[in-house]
């Protein structure tokens, strides 16, 4: 299998549907395209055997300084690997890369948000080193964390 990560051109944003359902998710595909347009928003993909396997997206400002801190700190957004190629690995690799793109862009540090009983996530996350704890709370999803990797 031929893995080759690229970061996505705005004006392929819609390729993103392979993944997840742009329609259902409206608000959410229209920030993501405008922080797109405006630069804040760095998206790659995983392309396996022709088709899109993965996404994940790096932040470096979403105006919650929890989150980001332009020019130190960005967050890691919005990472889905198709369902049939989970647990190969490929999640772990979008995380690593971003991770090295954050690094070449001179931030510091990553912060991610993750559901406090995605235990497959939470466990991929501390495995790629997002290690420190920087809030817990609730919101309209249920109980989530904010955690921290340094660079």
């Amino acid at each position: 299998m031929d893995n080759d990560i690229l970061e996505l051109k705005i004006g392929d944003f819609g390729c993103c549907g392979e993944l997840w359902d742009l329609e259902k998710h409206r608000d959410i595909a229209e920030q993501f395209q405008r922080e797109l347009a405006t630069g804040v928003r760095r998206t790659f993909v995983m392309v396996s055997d022709g088709k899109l396997a993965a996404e994940v997206s790096l932040v470096t400002d979403n105006g919650d300084r929890e989150y980001t801190i332009p020019g130190a700190r960005g967050y890691l957004s919005h990472l889905i690997v198709r369902r049939e190629l989970r647990r190969r690995g490929i999640g772990l690799s979008m995380v690593e890369y971003a991770c090295q793109k954050g690094r070449e862009l001179g931030l510091s540090e990553l912060t991610v948000g993750v559901d406090a009983d995605n235990f497959p996530a939470l466990s991929l996350y501390v495995r790629a080193g997002f290690d420190k704890i920087l809030y817990t709370g609730r919101d309209g999803q249920g109980a989530y964390l904010k955690l921290l990797k340094r660079l």
